[in-house]
């Protein structure tokens, strides 16, 4: 397997993780919280999004001579 999708695997695994621990395991519940987990799920998504449009950028490159 590819190293990139090894990255990519590893990154919606643990997405994934910490969504499912914040919905079994609620804390305080105040908007403090809210806010923290739910900026840690959009770093996953912004981590998954650059990740896919280098790889989207490496294939539509031209080669180099």
């Amino acid at each position: 397997m590819h190293i990139a999708d090894r990255l990519l695997n590893q990154l919606k695994k643990e997405q994934y993780e910490f969504a499912l621990d914040a919905m079994k395991r609620p804390q305080t519940r105040d908007a403090f919280e809210y806010g923290y987990r739910s900026g840690v799920f959009q770093g996953y998504e912004a981590s998954i999004a650059a990740l896919l449009q280098l790889l989207k950028d490496e294939r539509d490159s031209e080669p180099e001579l």
